[in-house]
């Protein structure tokens, strides 16, 4: 029998990739002699090394994150390709162009949704870190010493999400705070090299996002946004942290962690969301967190509100490629999780009646840049 040779295209972004090594798992599982490729961007190909789903990998370089045009481009290539004979099966999972209306207000099932077939295996996503990342990991674990520490928190402070947004200045008060405590230590985690005064305020931008997954064995709680580090610290190869997500619930392409987990049946029973708050309110949270996580949460876990104003931004962006079938589906897939919800046939018209003016808008302001 020949071998079938399949091709997965998500091409970003990290925590994406990762949310997609389920579709590669289910795949297989799908069909269980087949050859499959994965179409990635050189950036985050690391992510996916390893991966025991994944026979080869094509890295593709041609298709920057959120060009329609060049991912057009690639499309129609390799599904020529499908034609003479290279590829028997393509799945694209990227919410990019008429994909993006698989979006229902959780990025996760967006992309398993680019899959046709249904999801049956774990959800949780694979990584598969090599010897060196875990011996990485283990040597700054004892350069720093974290063995002496009550607290070991990994600070996710410069999130790559577009979830918040929280600068430097907020990040190394609360580590400060925190620290003045002998038995805690913070790691803060970003591609930004930091310098502080204080032992316990760690760089933990020496390590890959890979080498933090092998660091969570080392810590003791996380402070999230929502992004790279978030995600990676609930796959295979991370130890899961209680958390604190800080969030900004009206960002473009909101992703919760409660609702992401509450869809895929998750237990959030260790983690807290936080909308509202500031330095001193988050120092609070976490000095109780510490001691009882329960009452914690209780006290001040926040429910993320429900809003649908990413949908007037997908029906603008498909609207420029007269892409009406995609509309369609978009409120099918709506209508399947939320039911005939007012507030999101509001944005769907808002959509349709702001397209106009947004449209010239553009049109001006790309002419005037380009003269």
């Amino acid at each position: 029998m020949q071998q079938l040779k399949i091709l997965l295209v998500q091409l970003y972004s990290n925590g994406d990739c990762l949310y997609a090594s389920a579709v590669a798992r289910q795949i297989k599982q799908d069909y269980p002699n087949a050859h499959l490729t994965w179409a990635i961007a050189d950036f985050c190909k690391k992510i996916i090394a390893a991966n025991p789903y994944v026979d080869d990998i094509l890295v593709v370089d041609s298709v920057a994150k959120n060009d329609v045009v060049a991912y057009r481009r690639f499309r129609r290539k390799i599904y020529s390709e499908k034609k003479n004979g290279r590829w028997d099966e393509i799945f694209i999972t990227n919410i990019i162009d008429d994909r993006q209306a698989n979006y229902d207000g959780c990025i996760r099932s967006a992309i398993f949704r680019g899959y046709p077939n249904k999801i049956s295996v774990a959800v949780q996503p694979v990584l598969i870190l090599l010897p060196e990342e875990n011996n990485k990991a283990a040597a700054f674990a004892y350069t720093h010493n974290l063995h002496s520490y009550k607290e070991i928190i990994l600070f996710e402070f410069a999130p790559q999400s577009g979830q918040l947004a929280i600068d430097f200045n907020f990040a190394i008060w609360i580590a400060q705070e925190l620290t003045r405590r002998p038995d805690v230590a913070v790691i803060l985690s970003s591609a930004t090299k930091i310098n502080a005064a204080s032992d316990q305020i760690i760089d933990g931008s020496v390590l890959t996002l890979r080498e933090t997954a092998a660091l969570t064995h080392y810590c003791t709680f996380l402070i999230g946004c929502s992004s790279g580090i978030t995600w990676i610290s609930t796959s295979s190869a991370a130890k899961r942290l209680p958390m604190i997500q800080l969030l900004n619930p009206h960002t473009k392409w909101a992703n919760p962690i409660s609702r992401d987990f509450e869809r895929f049946d998750i237990s959030s029973q260790a983690l807290i969301e936080l909308i509202d708050f500031d330095k001193e309110k988050l120092l609070l949270v976490l000095q109780q967190a510490f001691n009882h996580f329960d009452k914690a949460k209780e006290m001040y876990h926040q429910e993320i509100p429900l809003h649908f104003k990413t949908t007037r931004n997908i029906v603008y962006n498909l609207l420029c490629y007269l892409q009406f079938s995609a509309i369609r589906r978009h409120i099918r897939v709506n209508n399947e999780v939320y039911g005939r919800n007012l507030a999101f046939y509001k944005e769907l018209c808002i959509g349709f009646l702001i397209f106009p003016f947004r449209l010239v808008g553009n049109f001006v302001s790309k002419k005037i840049i380009r003269d």
